[in-house]
């Protein structure tokens, strides 16, 4: 069975919360073309396909939440591995190499998608991102091992514009139209311990994957019941490289999250192009939504917050 994205295909982008999200049995083998019409995207077995750049950006660029659900619910249903699915395979999801759950829904199990005319594969643990036409398929072995005297296989950072520079023909790491450097990938974690039994953990984060790029807010708690999350941000901006700014933007505490979800997740920006600066600064709220003995309406109890914040290396 596929295992769907939980941050995409069990919460929204912006300040829903889990819905008790159950993986669905695989189905036979399918290479639909479509999601209502939106973009094109297939799997020959081995990988996921996007028929060209533009139908891979509208699944990465700040995608509304219905795109994803059924971009995740599209591929939960393909007969190729994910990497995500590997990692639920080898009982290791605790330990991905790529550290995006949306991302491992992207590649496969060897890291490589398709996206146009080209194969990239994504190797995070080396921050490189190595590229192969299509042309010249039968050459993924050399792709998966990343065969340095095989000639069509190209080399990229992942802090590149890697699909632009692929497509416009780049032979190093170095771009074409934009020499702003790419903002580093960082995360800041912070934990605030409401009683013993209680821990709230907020990540603000910006990652970067070469053909993927994010930056939000990621709060869990570790053990509890009934319990509600809010989200509050300030300042935040992020500027694409040789763009212009993103934001700024504030808002006060998001309507609060469903009861009885441990996780929620805020996604400023997502996108296939690389960011040059970003400000990320938030904070989040549990409540512990407890029933009365008697069946009463529930009561409310303020049980704390948590602050963050993560500035661009400018």
């Amino acid at each position: 069975m596929k295992k769907l994205f939980f941050g995409a295909m069990c919460f929204a982008l912006i300040g829903v919360g889990l819905t008790g999200c159950k993986k669905e049995q695989k189905l036979k083998p399918t290479n639909e073309t479509s999601i209502d019409g939106q973009f094109n995207v297939s799997s020959n077995g081995k990988m996921l396909i996007f028929e060209s750049v533009e139908d891979y950006q509208k699944i990465v660029e700040n995608p509304s939440e219905k795109i994803k659900f059924d971009f995740l619910t599209k591929v939960s249903k393909m007969n190729h591995i994910t990497y995500s699915e590997q990692l639920e395979i080898l009982k290791t999801e605790n330990d991905s190499l790529l550290g995006d759950d949306y991302l491992a829904q992207i590649l496969n199990e060897d890291w490589i998608v398709q996206i146009g005319d080209y194969l990239y594969r994504v190797n995070k643990p080396e921050e490189k991102v190595y590229v192969l036409p299509v042309a010249n398929i039968n050459e993924y072995d050399d792709l998966v091992n990343q065969n340095k005297s095989n000639p069509n296989i190209r080399k990229f950072s992942t802090s590149d514009n890697v699909i632009e520079l692929a497509e416009e023909g780049a032979t190093g790491e170095k771009g074409l139209k934009c020499d702003e450097p790419g903002a580093g990938s960082r995360e800041n974690y912070n934990d605030y311990k409401i009683n013993t039994t209680i821990q709230i953990s907020v990540t603000v984060y910006y990652r970067k994957f070469g053909i993927y790029f994010s930056n939000g807010v990621d709060v869990w708690n570790h053990v509890g019941n009934n319990e509600k999350l809010y989200i509050q941000a300030e300042n935040l901006w992020a500027k694409k490289k040789c763009s212009t700014i993103y934001g700024p933007i504030s808002f006060p505490w998001l309507s609060p999250s469903t009861a009885s979800i441990s996780r929620r997740t805020y996604t400023f920006y997502s996108g296939s192009t690389p960011l040059y600066g970003y400000h990320t600064k938030a904070r989040a709220r549990y409540e512990n939504w407890d029933f009365p003995s008697g069946g009463n309406p529930y009561t409310v109890t303020f049980s704390g917050w948590a602050e963050i914040e993560i500035n661009s290396p400018y």
